[in-house]
This record gives structure tokens, C-alpha cells and sequence, in this order.
């Protein structure tokens, strides 16, 4: 453990697995302590529990070294668990699963210490997670589209206001049925830890504006709840749109082609119902299909691979 002015950082093995060949995968905390406190509350962030989102390795790396060396006048109230490669493996091969583990790791937690390898690295996570006062997991999104910075919280008064803290575009609340099981955050809410659940992006990039906004919004929540202190609070200039189960509109391409978005389209747009959003196009028959809003909204979601079928989803909106 390393003693950096008054903040104990540690570098921490806390799970590997042999590989063939004598090769091996390793889960690595990043820990922070206050040095001269007890840290009363305790916060993990953790992300690439799928390997082809990056995102959050980004912001994992800018948070360890922001916490590394603090600010004249910033202090370290908490304890701070950064994972910044959930799932090794997968990171490593760049893919979103590991075919061998014959699932998504985010749908087997809270794991078993006693299971097969892909459950025992659910259950290390879980380990960490389990035991803070709230954990984040960011996430990036498919190689298909892009989403604008957003939480995604149940449904409850306490979670919406920290969401709102954090200053991305849109808060997403659900009911507590809505968590998909095996997720780490549906498994953190049945032990009774906060979770909030961050997506921006896409899969496979890095998008160095978005993963500022998340890394800068994390600080703020950090000195909202007292595991930072000393740092200026700085007001969110614009509160997020407040997104539910019922408010969320998703526009799905009616036939295959290529879906080309509308030139000036951008993300956080507001369109208004009946505003074209793209066409699908199909190079083969020369036909063409209007892509059409068919609510009010701002544009929270776009999809950027072009390739689409009948049904895939190019793009969501808010209605407000």
C-alpha cells in the first residue's frame, strides 16, 4: 500500500484464474483510503464486465489518477474501490463475452466462490461491490449505437437525486421488476446496496467528451455524499431529462437496408413528432423508407452501425 500525502492507495490482486499454457487472468482493484480517518462510507466503481466496452476503462484511469493525487485543499472522507476490468478476458480479446464462459458474465451474479471460473470472477466482483455503501457500473453501449451520458436507478427518491447529481443528459428510472436478473446491479439491490447503473457511448471507442462528463459528474456525487471534501461544488447547468418505463419512445427501422441518419441529425436534439430522423435504404432494389419521429422528444440514442433488419432499433427519444 502506498501512502501518497493523506491518501492510502493499494494495487491489489483480488482474483486470478490459470489459463492454458501458463497463462492467467487477473481482476485488479484499485483501493483508496483515507490515511489519518476511518472511512465510514465506502463506493465501487466498477466496469468492462463486458470486454468491448471502454469507455469506462478510460474513466477508471482518470478517477485513479485524480484520487492519486489530489488537488491542494481536496480530501479523501471514504474508502474508493476503482475495478477497471471486471472481466479480463474478455477486455483482453476485445470481445463482449468470452465464448468458453457460454454466457454473458453480467447475468450470472452474484456468483459462487465455489462454482466454475466465470462464477468464482462473479463472486470476487460481488465480494468488492457487495460490501459498499453504493457501486457504480458503466457501461458503454453495442457496436450499433451510440447513447448519450445516462443512470439508470430504480425508482426511488434517494437514487433519482444522486442520478441527478452525476449532470448527464438523462436520468432513467425504473420499478424494482425491471432490474434483468443476474445483473450485478440487480443482485447489489437484493443485498440492499444503491446501485446506479451509467451507459455513454459505444461499443468498441472511446468517446473522450462523454467519459469527462461521466469522470466530472462522479467527482460532484462524491462531494454531494461526503466521500470527497474540500473540492468546489459546482450546480448542474441543466437538469437531466427525467426518463421512466412509460415516456421512452423507440423507433425501430419497418424493413433491412442501411439505415443513413438525417446529415444534421445529432444526438440531444429535440424533434418534433413527424420529423424525419433517416431513411433505410436498400442499394439492391433502389428502395428507400422514410424513418419518421412519431412522437415529440429529444434524441437520446441514434444508432450508428447502418446495417439494420425489420425491428432493429435506430434511435429513442424522451417525450416529455
Amino acid at each position: 500500500m502506498v501512502a501518497s500525502a493523506p491518501v492510502l492507495f493499494e494495487r491489489k490482486q483480488v482474483f486470478a484464474l490459470d489459463l492454458p499454457f501458463a497463462q492467467q487472468i487477473r481482476l485488479i482493484n484499485h483501493r483508496f483510503e483515507p490515511r489519518w480517518r476511518h472511512a465510514e462510507q465506502e463506493v465501487t466503481i466498477l466496469t468492462g464486465l463486458h470486454g468491448d466496452e471502454l469507455d469506462g476503462g478510460y474513466i477508471c484511469h482518470r478517477l485513479s489518477q485524480f484520487l492519486q493525487r489530489l488537488p491542494v485543499g481536496w480530501r479523501l472522507e471514504g474508502a474508493v474501490n476503482l475495478l477497471p476490468s471486471a472481466n479480463p478476458l474478455a477486455g483482453s480479446l476485445g470481445e463482449r463475452f468470452v465464448p468458453e464462459a457460454g454466457s454473458d458474465l453480467n447475468r450470472i451474479f452474484p456468483g459462487d466462490p465455489d462454482g466454475s471460473e466465470w462464477e468464482r470472477l462473479a463472486a470476487a466482483i460481488f465480494a468488492i461491490a457487495g460490501r459498499s455503501t453504493a457501486c457504480f457500473d458503466i457501461h458503454s453501449s453495442n457496436s450499433f449505437l451510440e447513447e448519450l451520458p445516462q443512470v439508470r436507478v430504480v425508482h426511488e427518491p434517494r437514487l433519482i437525486e444522486w442520478a441527478n447529481c452525476l449532470g448527464l443528459d438523462v436520468v432513467w428510472s425504473h420499478s424494482q421488476h425491471n432490474w434483468i436478473a443476474g445483473t450485478v446491479a440487480q443482485a447489489l439491490f437484493e443485498r440492499g446496496v444503491p446501485a446506479l447503473v451509467i451507459e455513454l457511448g459505444t461499443g468498441r471507442r472511446i468517446h473522450r467528451g462523454h467519459c469527462e462528463r461521466v469522470f466530472q459528474g462522479i467527482l460532484q456525487w462524491m462531494l454531494a455524499v461526503g466521500v470527497l471534501s474540500g473540492g468546489p461544488v459546482v450546480a448542474v447547468p441543466n437538469r437531466p431529462l427525467q426518463a421512466n418505463e412509460f415516456n421512452i419512445v423507440y423507433i425501430n427501422a419497418e424493413t433491412g437496408g442501411l439505415f443513413l441518419p438525417r446529415p444534421s441529425l445529432n444526438l440531444g436534439d429535440r424533434l418534433k413528432r413527424g420529423s424525419r430522423v433517416g431513411q433505410v435504404i436498400d442499394p439492391l432494389s433502389g428502395q428507400e423508407a422514410e424513418v419518421i419521429a412519431p412522437l415529440d422528444g429529444h434524441l437520446f440514442t441514434l444508432r450508428v452501425h447502418p446495417l439494420v433488419y425489420a425491428g432493429s432499433l435506430v434511435a429513442r427519444l424522451v417525450h416529455l
